[in-house]
């Protein structure tokens, strides 16, 4: 065998050696980068719009979905398509508009985590005929009340796992560690759970029939 044959012959042997070190290691580890810092981008609009659902609950009483409405909202950018120039049809926004709402009433969870019936069962009082945690004069009300008055909510959303191969891989690694309800859900739908919390003072009464006992 001649040395050329012989240097074709190895040189051939490196480029598949290198074509499956490529395919089975340094690819799979690029594809779970993306999905991590894609993840990560999620993560923040979750919590804007998180927060944004808690200020909504702050004005509305603590309704459900007045908060479910905003969060929806809030979401609303990891539904629209990218498009040229910067703007989507008025059409496009209102389809994913209607996807995210979807997803917020099906798919995800919104709870109140303060205040609880029993933390207002002494602070309730009758107006209009519902019973409320008053928001009016609480410069003047003692601590139980202005603790009563600080709404915190928990939000549970199932992002979608974008990237190929590596998507699918995560949810069921996820779901064989994670056993909660809500996020196999999220699982089951190949999603991950993203959570967030955020905290606001009432700016009106809270109803008390939207508190979880």
């Amino acid at each position: 065998m001649s040395p050329a044959s012989s240097h074709r012959r190895t040189g051939g042997a490196t480029l598949i050696e290198f074509t499956l070190v490529l395919l089975l290691g340094v690819l799979p580890l690029v594809l779970a980068i993306l999905q991590i810092a894609a993840l990560l981008v999620a993560h923040n609009t979750v919590n804007l719009a998180t927060f944004l659902a808690a200020r909504q609950g702050a004005v509305a009483h603590a309704e459900f979905d007045a908060m479910r409405r905003e969060l929806a909202r809030g979401l609303l950018p990891l539904y629209v398509p990218a498009s040229r120039g910067g703007r989507s049809p008025p059409a496009l926004v209102a389809r994913s508009y209607a996807t995210a709402w979807r997803d917020v009433l099906v798919l995800d969870e919104l709870r109140i985590e303060t205040p609880t019936r029993a933390q207002a069962s002494d602070l309730v009082q009758a107006r209009n005929g519902v019973q409320v945690i008053p928001n009016d004069a609480l410069e003047y009300r003692g601590s139980p009340v202005q603790e009563a008055n600080v709404l915190t909510i928990v939000v549970t959303h199932c992002q979608p796992l974008v990237v190929p191969f590596i998507g699918p891989a995560l949810a069921e690694l996820l779901a064989a560690f994670d056993h909660e309800a809500v996020h196999q859900r999220c699982y089951m739908m190949g999603r991950a759970p993203l959570r967030s919390r955020a905290s606001v003072v009432m700016q009106s009464d809270t109803l008390v029939a939207m508190l979880p006992d």
